[in-house]
């Protein structure tokens, strides 16, 4: 074989495997940083999947907002949490009450998180605030911005002592009970637009979903997401659920005994 027309093969060969290998290391390359980007992606939305609302979740306001999560051996991924996320993290899990919200807050002067309530409460959600007497109309409370709506019912602290809780409770299960009866007495006596009547073999029904509670040290204050350092927990766990739920009807007056007494 002549040795030129060798070399021009072996040349070639090599170009060839050469390029097969470029391709396979830019694939190689690009399938890791789109599982990378995934991953991150992943990170911070995984908590936002509220389907099946098994939750155990911390949202940390701090000025060092992040962590790291190791998705391989040797090898750290940055997930992508900061004040703003946090701040939409926050809100996400308060909008996805379906059916109550019960609050139990020192302070509400956050009006992105007011409005997102009385959006909650004109989608028939069943929404109770309880707030301190003191801090309710001290500015910039919008406690009176939330009065305004008759289907949102907000209490002022009736006991001596400060309410200086910040918590809430999503779809709890006792308040859940609660609106069942509620609605089934408006039924009974035709005084909601939004009810039928219903035949008497007919039991009002409410989807039942898993509860879940945010408490910590933040109060829903601009202030407090935009430059304090905060923690809330997020917890779907039943007995810690429960706690806060007879927590809250402690501190809730019902004026409605007529209507939640059972037959």
């Amino acid at each position: 074989m002549d040795w030129k027309y060798a070399k021009i093969l072996l040349a070639s060969t090599a170009a060839v495997v050469a390029s097969a290998v470029v391709k396979k290391m830019c694939k190689y390359f690009y399938n890791l940083k789109y599982a990378e980007d995934q991953d991150i992606h992943d990170s911070c939305n995984d908590i936002m999947n509220l389907r099946n609302r098994e939750i155990n979740d911390v949202i940390l306001f701090s000025d060092e907002a992040s962590h790291h999560l190791r998705v391989m051996p040797n090898k750290g991924l940055k997930i992508c949490e900061s004040r703003e996320i946090n701040c939409f993290k926050l809100i996400k899990y308060i909008k996805s009450a379906r059916e109550t919200l019960d609050v139990c807050m020192y302070l509400i002067t956050s009006k992105e998180i007011v409005e997102h309530i009385i959006r909650l409460g004109q989608r028939h959600v069943v929404v109770r605030i309880v707030v301190d007497s003191d801090m309710a109309f001290t500015p910039p409370s919008q406690i009176k911005k939330l009065q305004e709506y008759s289907f949102i019912r907000v209490q002022t602290n009736k006991k001596p002592i400060l309410m200086h809780h910040k918590f809430c409770i999503i779809d709890g299960p006792k308040a859940l009970k609660r609106k069942a009866i509620l609605k089934q007495y408006a039924e009974k006596l035709n005084i909601h637009a939004k009810y039928t009547r219903l035949d008497d073999n007919h039991q009002t029904k409410i989807k039942q979903v898993k509860g879940f509670v945010m408490s910590g040290s933040l109060n829903w204050s601009t202030q407090a997401m935009a430059a304090n350092h905060e923690s809330v927990i997020v917890t779907s766990h039943p007995t810690i659920v429960e706690k806060f739920e007879r927590e809250f009807e402690s501190l809730w007056v019902e004026d409605e005994p007529a209507l939640l007494a059972p037959k």
